[in-house]
């Protein structure tokens, strides 16, 4: 691709944000403050990553929320409240309108994302309206209009499907972190296994710094496919950890008969560690 692309993102007000990752960075307590917090991290990791991607141009993110707004102007990031129409894609539309004649959209809660693979995606787009699903194949992380073409977002259920009706092509790369969008708490185990961005893995990490003293010894006896874990603890005590507590403790994927040490806050486990030597 010879021209840089310019990137428009969307995040709606941080108490309306994300509300299936409510209780995600605070062992399910779901404090608002928290809460917005990790929002806001997923965002500020999301546009870092795209700001330092090889072929990307200006980066712009609609909001009307004031704390987020300001968080992102401190971090070098243009920002414009959303325009007048409601939604995802209105405001997408909005934000596209004040970019230049290559433009795309970027989902804003890619915590993990690699800049080389963004860019990698970008000049996969040779000129044509293109658009990268996520890793379930049904939803949409990127989409790039044609250059001179109006964006014509269509962010929702079953994404990948519309913009394929609308005349996206989709790219097939293997961009694991590109893909890794973050709705849920398991998917943001995904990404951490990936690489979180330096200020959501700071926020994850605060969800394990009130540890009960006492350290329980476990040895993980399953693995389950959402990426949470069965430990037998040394008493002979079957017991269950998220997702979230085992990336939290800096686990890939941790395999059945490894050692492993159990933090717990309020009688639930918040952390899968390492084990003690």
């Amino acid at each position: 691709m010879g021209r840089n692309v310019d990137l428009v993102m969307a995040v709606k007000m941080l108490d309306r944000a994300k509300s299936r990752l409510v209780g995600a960075a605070d062992n399910g307590i779901g404090d608002a403050a928290t809460h917005a917090e990790l929002v806001t991290a997923l965002a500020v990791d999301t546009v870092s990553a795209a700001m330092a991607a090889e072929g990307v141009g200006r980066v712009v993110v609609v909001t009307s929320d004031p704390e987020l707004a300001a968080t992102l102007r401190s971090e070098g990031v243009d920002t414009i409240p959303e325009g007048p129409e409601p939604g995802l894609n209105a405001a997408l539309r909005h934000g596209a309108a004040q970019l230049g004649p290559l433009v795309g959209a970027l989902q804003a809660d890619l915590p993990a994302l690699r800049p080389a693979e963004l860019a990698a995606a970008l000049a996969e787009a040779d000129g044509r309206r293109v658009f990268c699903a996520d890793r379930h194949g049904t939803g949409t992380t990127l989409l790039v209009a044609a250059p001179g073409a109006a964006l014509d977002p269509r962010f929702g259920p079953d994404s990948a499907r519309t913009h394929v009706a609308s005349g996206a092509v989709p790219l097939v790369g293997d961009w694991p972190s590109l893909r890794c969008d973050v709705d849920t708490a398991a998917d943001l185990a995904v990404a951490a296994r990936i690489g979180l961005g330096r200020r959501t893995a700071a926020r994850v990490s605060l969800s394990a710094r009130h540890r009960s003293a006492t350290v329980e010894q476990a040895t993980v006896h399953t693995v389950h496919p959402d990426g949470s874990v069965t430990m037998l603890r040394d008493d002979g005590v079957l017991v269950d950890a998220s997702a979230t507590a085992v990336a939290v403790g800096g686990w890939r994927r941790p395999r059945p008969g490894q050692r492993v040490t159990l933090h717990r806050t309020d009688g639930t486990v918040t952390e899968v560690g390492r084990p003690v030597a």
